[in-house]
């Protein structure tokens, strides 16, 4: 018996809760879970090292180390309660909540790893291009080959997925896939760096 992915808009049939596209991208996000843990122990023995002890005495200013100490050290613990197969989590009622809640742990991850991703692209001229050219909504995955093209930015389904839920994008048409402005979508990814740089 077939029916529609649990994933919020993917629409794909499949036997299972997620489609087979919904699962390798789940394996993709799972395949990075091991090297995230060796390096987030890396990541939580350089701000121990690098807080001062007992919270700053002895005339050293206190660091901002201690919160991206503890944040490094849950997510750790997080990552470490995940399994390896996406085939396995297919099978489960509530998969599609648990690959969005395993995709958000890796990100969160990789930022407390590697910090905020650095620019070195001109973003504020494609923005001025695409605010003056707009090109016609897309669903998802036309999105996301465009945007790495003409706007030089990496976004995944997860991402735009998490947006939408949190209400920094609004889909243009819903049915039968929902769409979105690519400029829209640059607007929601530039919100978020700028957020992650913030909270860095």
């Amino acid at each position: 018996m077939t029916s529609e992915c649990t994933t919020d808009d993917c629409r794909n049939m499949t036997s299972t809760f997620l489609c087979s596209q919904c699962v390798s991208d789940l394996q993709s996000w799972l395949d990075r879970v091991p090297i995230l843990l060796v390096e987030l122990r890396v990541t939580i023995a350089r701000q121990d090292n690098v807080r001062p002890a007992g919270g700053g005495g002895g005339g050293s200013k206190p660091g901002s180390a201690a919160p991206l100490n503890f944040d490094a050290w849950q997510i750790s613990e997080n990552l470490k309660t995940v399994g390896k197969s996406a085939k396995d989590y297919a099978h489960q009622e509530h998969a599609a909540g648990q690959a969005w809640l395993i995709a958000d742990w890796v990100t969160k991850a990789e930022l407390l790893v590697s910090g905020p991703e650095a620019e070195h692209v001109n973003h504020h001229a494609i923005r001025a291009r695409l605010d003056e050219h707009r090109p016609d909504p897309m669903p998802t995955r036309k999105l996301i080959p465009w945007l790495k093209e003409n706007a030089r930015i990496t976004v995944t389904q997860f991402d735009i997925r998490n947006w939408a839920r949190r209400g920094k994008l609004t889909p243009v048409e819903r049915e039968p896939l929902p769409t979105y402005h690519p400029y829209d979508v640059l607007n929601a990814w530039h919100d978020t760096r700028a957020t992650e740089r913030a909270n860095a």
